[in-house]
């Protein structure tokens, strides 16, 4: 049988690259075609120096006539637009155009949406709750919800959604990183409370894609609501200190606290809009749907399936041996190197 191709919009990403992997490593790999904006670039041809099988195509995922190119001859793509780098209104479009495009598309099967926790939903649209980087995602997957999407026959483009959540990696490289205090402890100062946070390695959100891939009439139509585990602040630092052998503890702090300490807190959470809200507003009103656990209401991520799903689903533990992370910070994302946040940038400020 010949090789199925597949498109990843957002391939050169921390989790589009891992979903490149997977599909690339699988028993039965696939095809890839990465969509960038520079993919003769020397940050890019370096993220794939090790898989040279890849197809780099130019194009950007709000380039519409580059997507339609790059999907000539695909049976699937994986959509991951950035919401770090446009607005809620731009990531809207993009994800409904490219759907639209894609169903234009002869040899298309299956479009795979990579979407977050749809937060204004789940709080009954409480302004509180608007986070711009979950929102946009949310509301394409809104969009898809009404779509028709036939099992068969199997000449039918079929819909599925991926909903993620925050990376294990951010621990190393985001919002989530420790501050160091002088003595060496891990602070971890979240606006937390007792919450817990349904957090994805990068590693099983390649696994979960792969699986839906390889599973299109089981995913037809569907939405796969996944995590590899639920930590809460506490379970964060006695694990960490457990298996690395630091000092480590956990501090429940205010919403303006975090941002107080937040170093790029004034940074635009959307690079192309300078003047739009800041980091620090947006994951204002990210950090109380974790503290509130509003997630609950969306139905509950069952880490059984997700076993059986993915087998080797990384638990905290798992992941904190396998990246021998120590707390300290690491230039993990994409979007925080593109726009000059160093890893030293990412540390806290002191209290």
């Amino acid at each position: 049988m010949a090789q199925k191709r597949i498109l990843v919009i957002g391939g050169t990403g921390a989790q589009g690259f891992a979903v490149v992997k997977a599909l690339v490593e699988a028993k039965d790999p696939f095809i890839v075609r990465v969509l960038s904006r520079n993919p003769d670039s020397e940050g890019v041809r370096e993220t794939f120096k090790n898989y040279p099988q890849v197809e780099l195509v130019k194009g950007s995922f709000m380039d519409f006539d580059s997507v339609e190119r790059a999907l000539q001859d695909c049976y699937g793509v994986f959509v991951n637009t950035d919401g770090f780098t446009v607005n809620e209104p731009d990531e809207l479009w993009a994800g409904v155009r490219i759907f639209e495009i894609a169903n234009t598309i002869p040899t298309l099967r299956h479009f795979v949406y990579s979407s977050i926790d749809y937060y204004l939903r789940l709080t009954n649209f409480d302004h509180k709750f608007a986070a711009h980087h979950t929102n946009g995602k949310g509301r394409v997957h809104t969009y898809l919800d009404g779509m028709t999407s036939p099992a068969h026959p199997d000449s039918k483009l079929v819909w599925s959604v991926l909903i993620t959540g925050p990376y294990n990696e951010d621990l190393i490289g985001g919002p989530y990183v420790p501050h160091i205090a002088a003595d060496g402890t891990r602070v971890f100062r979240f606006p937390l409370g007792d919450g817990y946070i349904p957090f994805m390695t990068l590693q099983d959100c390649g696994a979960f894609a792969l699986h839906m891939f390889q599973n299109r009439e089981e995913w037809s139509g569907k939405t796969l609501l996944a995590t590899s585990h639920f930590s809460t602040g506490k379970e964060i630092a006695e694990t960490l200190s457990r298996v690395a052998g630091v000092k480590a503890r956990y501090e429940n702090i205010t919403v303006q606290e975090w941002v107080d300490t937040l170093p790029y807190a004034d940074a635009p959470v959307s690079s192309m809009y300078p003047d739009g809200i800041t980091v620090g507003q947006n994951f204002s009103m990210w950090w109380p749907g974790f503290a509130n656990s509003i997630l609950k209401n969306e139905g509950t991520r069952d880490l059984a399936e997700m076993k059986r799903i993915n087998p080797n689903l990384q638990s905290l533990e798992d992941w904190i041996r396998e990246s021998k992370w120590d707390g300290t910070a690491r230039q993990v994302l994409k979007g925080f190197k593109d726009g000059g946040i160093t890893a030293e940038m990412q540390q806290p400020k002191a209290e």
